[in-house]
């Protein structure tokens, strides 16, 4: 055991010892190409690719699970007809890089990618929405998409085995905000959430120039997150304040609901309305401002997007 932890304690220490060359890729790479390494003892190549990914998954796995763990056939058919499909039309549009479990990440090719990537959703959750959740027999089927844009640095991982189960120890990682944001919103999607709302009215105190530059005071009402609220409101013995204004009228509301399963970044959302801004889908992808969203730095865009054909489709 000593020695084996030694080992692997060196070959960390080299990994971090030498550095990663990286060249701009303009295609997605695959596992097998030669400008991709993972040698132990020399320098590492990796390729920085700037592109949409996209992540996919069952919504409520472990419930489904444990609903069907006396029926492991069914289960079974649920998992890998939703892989089977999910696969069959990220191909259509892209590539697919990552398969773990039930969660599906597909990557684009960079010069089309915006409109690639928005009609693979739209075809993934008419599959979804309207066959795969018939054929499963369960009353809630629910997937969840996420998307974003951005550069990704792609190394190959793994070690080299000298046995037979060699090319299930090679893989890529795709390092970058991209992937993580497009899996943030992903988890994120067609999800129930209940968060107070604290809805106050407060005196704003500004300067009339108009007046002879007298000080007026409008009241204005605002709805504030749990966040806000205990960032901005204050105590003290006149009362409550926000941002030093006095509060005049306060109350608790409950906001419930469920998050879009096709959740997108601004950035995924204006580039696409750059290039189809007489698509349908605009119309359905309209600005979310969920309660503990995820960061995207571009705001979150959400909807249910179907693809006409998906109504002559006949479930028998």
């Amino acid at each position: 055991m000593e020695e084996f932890l030694n080992e692997i304690n060196q070959d960390i220490k080299d990994i971090f010892q030498y550095d990663i060359e990286t060249t701009n890729a303009y295609l997605v790479p695959n596992r097998n190409d030669p400008c991709l390494t993972f040698p132990i003892g020399a320098d590492k190549k990796g390729k920085l690719l700037e592109t949409c990914v996209l992540m996919i998954d069952i919504r409520n796995s472990t419930k489904i699970s444990r609903l069907l763990k006396k029926d492991k056939v069914k289960l079974g058919k649920i998992y890998s007809s939703f892989i089977y499909a999910m696969t069959n039309i990220a191909d259509e549009y892209g590539y697919v890089r990552n398969i773990v479990g039930d969660r599906v990440m597909v990557v684009f090719e960079p010069r089309n990618c915006f409109v690639d990537a928005i009609n693979c959703a739209a075809l993934m959750y008419s599959v979804a929405c309207k066959i795969l959740s018939k054929r499963t027999g369960l009353e809630e089927f629910k997937i969840g998409i996420g998307m974003d844009y951005g550069e990704m640095l792609v190394l190959k991982t793994g070690i080299q085995k000298r046995f037979h189960e060699q090319s299930e120890h090679k893989g890529l990682v795709w390092v970058g905000d991209a992937a993580n944001t497009a899996s943030k919103l992903c988890d994120f999607a067609s999800k129930e959430y209940s968060s107070p709302i604290f809805k106050i009215t407060y005196d704003h105190v500004s300067l009339d120039i108009f007046s002879g530059f007298k000080l007026t005071t409008v009241s204005r009402n605002l709805d504030l997150n749990y966040i806000d609220f205990a960032k901005n409101i204050t105590v003290d013995p006149n009362g409550w304040k926000y941002d030093g204004s006095k509060v005049t009228n306060f109350s608790i509301e409950k906001r419930i609901g469920t998050t879009s399963p096709i959740l997108i970044s601004g950035k995924v959302y204006t580039e696409f309305k750059k290039l189809e801004p007489k698509s349908i889908y605009l119309s359905k992808l309209t600005s979310k401002d969920y309660p503990n969203k995820p960061f995207t730095g571009s705001g979150i865009y959400g909807g249910y997007l179907l693809v006409p054909e998906i109504s002559k489709i006949v479930i028998a």
